[in-house]
């Protein structure tokens, strides 16, 4: 079948419309509680490895707030120094030493308040509210976020290594999916007969008290709202719809963000849109938010910012994704690996149209299948061998690594991809045993090339630089 350039390369397009428009990067990463947990020698080190040949920039992590601190501080001010000998910092330290060894920005996230640091009333935990969920405290949450910012500012002695200091985590998000009655009790509250929502005002008042406390110690860290959840339940449910928490969260109604009097301090937001199915498919509730959906967030952020609902005032407000992920074989009802390859970069691609700037895989490595492959994950990039050092590399460790995607609309297939080094990238047709070259396009300094390609039904491409190459992608 004959295939025609119809245009080339993100470099044509900046030359056309000008710098501004250049194509925006996209930054990978990977969080993978089961590696942290690892204790052989090298154990930890090779898997964070594993993470920066996949292409990963950045590594998110779990701070579990009960466990660095089992015990309540004397005083606030106290419990803002990270030299205070009650902390447990012990496997903060080991993550963010180690990651950053490993070439990789730590971003951590918040989750689980102490008994201590929750609120009056607690019921006690159930299958829809963990320990630590309960009305958790602004107050001690602002002094803990100063620790966590002192700590890891970059000038802390190591306790391992004194004369040097412990690595800089430039990222933190305040908290894990707080749209969950699991994670931020209670979402609801029954007023006079109908269903109040409770958890938005809950997580703004604690997400203010983190930025604040982060904010004091080191301006230039990114803290970041939301880590929202894709799904939700009726008024009442144990999970509010995501768009519906974020609507209350930036004060929008009537179809636009209004002045009400509370602000959220944010540098950026973030959801997790776990897909059902592959990753253009919207999800079915208007509310709930998947890969396809973003811009059920992102339309209210603009306004919210001028609405001053959102501060400080930006021009755009950057969009993360720090989770989300496809099981693969071999669980049994996980996809093909060939299936979970194409519809990560397909997701990255779709992701990125809209504007996400950095996107979180969950996990690395496949889990062990304890007690059972439905209560685990086999979401990797990696098939798990007996350490990492003998994990096997799955067809989505290309995807994340070389991304290349070509969809196709009109007879003209959307060209799309971030090389893994800088340099000219060559897409190539398929024709017959051989392949021969469609388009040379030239990637942007942040990696991404895009072009325009035309084509027909059931033709094979794929993108190559040098001996490198990406997976291939069959137009439909």
């Amino acid at each position: 079948m004959g295939i025609r350039i119809v245009t080339v390369a993100a470099a044509a397009f900046a030359l056309l419309a000008g710098p501004a428009r250049a194509a925006p990067g996209l930054a990978t990463g990977f969080q993978d509680g089961g590696i942290e947990l690892l204790g052989g020698p090298g154990e930890l080190e090779a898997g964070l490895l594993n993470a920066r040949k996949a292409g990963a920039t950045v590594w998110r992590f779990g701070v579990v707030w009960r466990d660095v601190s089992p015990t309540q501080p004397p005083s606030t001010a106290q419990a803002a120094d990270p030299a205070w000998n009650g902390y447990r910092w012990d496997k903060v330290d080991r993550i963010v030493r180690a990651a950053s060894a490993a070439g990789l920005r730590p971003l951590g996230v918040v989750t689980t308040a102490p008994d201590w640091a929750e609120g009056p009333g607690s019921p006690p935990p159930s299958p829809t509210m963990r320990d630590g969920a309960w009305k958790p405290s602004p107050v001690w949450m602002k002094a803990f976020a100063a620790a966590l910012a002192k700590r890891y500012s970059g000038n802390f002695p190591d306790p391992l290594l004194p004369l040097f200091p412990l690595a800089r985590v430039p990222a933190w998000e305040s908290w894990n999916e707080p749209n969950l009655n699991l994670e931020l009790a209670p979402q609801w509250t029954k007023r006079k007969g109908r269903w109040v929502e409770t958890g938005p005002e809950l997580f703004r008042r604690l997400h203010n008290a983190f930025y604040a406390g982060v904010k004091s110690v080191d301006p230039g860290v990114t803290v970041i709202a939301g880590a929202t959840a894709p799904y939700g339940d009726a008024p009442g449910g144990a999970r509010m719809a995501p768009a519906r928490f974020w609507r209350k969260l930036l004060c929008v109604s009537a179809g636009k963000a209004r002045k009400c009097g509370r602000t959220i301090r944010l540098d950026a937001v973030s959801h997790h849109p776990y897909p059902i199915g592959p990753p253009r498919r919207h999800a079915r509730n208007r509310d709930d938010i998947t890969i396809p959906d973003l811009g059920r967030i992102t339309r209210w952020l603009r306004p919210a910012v001028r609405a001053k609902t959102i501060r400080p005032a930006r021009k755009t407000v950057p969009l993360w994704i720090t989770e989300f992920s496809w099981d693969s074989r071999p669980d049994p009802d996980g996809l093909t690996l060939d299936q979970q390859a194409t519809y990560l970069e397909g997701a990255l691609y779709v992701l990125w149209r809209q504007g996400a700037q950095t996107v979180i895989w969950f996990n690395l490595r496949d889990q062990a299948p304890v007690p059972s492959y439905g209560a685990t994950h086999q979401s990797g990039v990696f098939l798990r061998g007996a350490t990492p050092l003998l994990d096997i590399p799955k067809p989505s460790f290309t995807a994340i690594r070389f991304p290349f995607t070509a969809y196709r609309s009109g007879g003209v297939a959307a060209l799309w991809g971030r090389a893994p080094a800088a340099g000219p990238v060559v897409v190539e047709a398929r024709q017959g045993e051989t392949w021969v070259t469609a388009a040379t396009l030239q990637p942007g300094a942040n990696g991404i090339f895009t072009g325009r390609l035309r084509a027909g039904p059931n033709v094979t491409l794929r993108a190559r630089q040098g001996t490198d190459s990406s997976l291939s992608w069959t137009t439909q």
